[in-house]
């Protein structure tokens, strides 16, 4: 899923996943996702996920790391069927916040829909320029904040309130996270915000092994 030296300006990425009945899948990749410095233009990434009934699909990425003076779209699709599942993980970095650099990229824009048999469960959009002041929502709890956003959809989370009770209890005095069902389907969304990357990662990590309790199915092991 990752681009080894990341995008540079005029990249464009389609992904198109199929994954048919009855099949499990795991998509991860072995190294943050960096968008490099670009002049006037931008990197563009378009992918779309169709999950069968009785299929799961899980998305692992690692970090999306937007650079100094650089512009990204990314635009995803995804069409579950009645009884497919689905794991599916955004991670944000502010920037290369290690090295002093944070919200220097010139824009993000992200557009994500969710559509459960057929039906629209989920349509979130945001567009990030540090420059026109966008981001402030974003660090209005934490100045150099790393996010990570959660579709969690299983027939067999009708009745997991335990499970979102334990995702609320994970908060800490320096990670917010919190859950919300989504308007149509077994369809949740997941938020994690913490100004520590390796905090954010581990809520991440017990939050997937709670979830695949919940459904009943051993954890994949993304060998990385």
């Amino acid at each position: 899923m990752s681009p080894t030296a990341g995008l540079l300006e005029g990249d464009h990425v389609e992904l198109d996943i199929l994954v048919e009945p009855g099949s499990t899948i795991a998509l991860s990749n072995p190294t943050a996702l960096r968008i490099h410095k670009m002049s006037t233009g931008k990197a563009t990434w378009n992918q779309t996920f169709r999950i069968a009934k009785d299929a799961f699909l899980e998305t692992h990425p690692e970090w999306l790391i937007p650079q100094a003076q650089s512009r990204f779209e990314q635009r995803t699709r995804i069409e579950l069927e009645k009884d497919a599942q689905l794991f599916f993980i955004e991670t944000l970095a502010a920037g290369r916040v290690a090295s002093g650099e944070s919200f220097s990229f010139s824009s993000f824009r992200n557009r994500l829909e969710l559509r459960y048999d057929r039906n629209l469960s989920a349509l979130e959009k945001f567009d990030i320029s540090p420059e026109n002041k966008t981001h402030t929502g974003w660090t209005a709890a934490f100045e150099n904040s790393f996010y990570i956003s959660i579709y969690a959809v299983s027939p067999k989370l009708k009745n997991a309130s335990p499970l979102f009770q334990a995702i609320h209890d994970i908060q800490t005095e320096s990670l917010f996270c919190g859950s919300s069902q989504l308007s149509h389907g077994p369809c949740w969304n997941i938020k994690i915000l913490s100004p520590y990357a390796v905090e954010a990662k581990a809520a991440l990590t017990k939050i997937r092994e709670l979830f695949y309790q919940a459904i009943g199915l051993r954890i994949i092991d993304l060998r990385r």
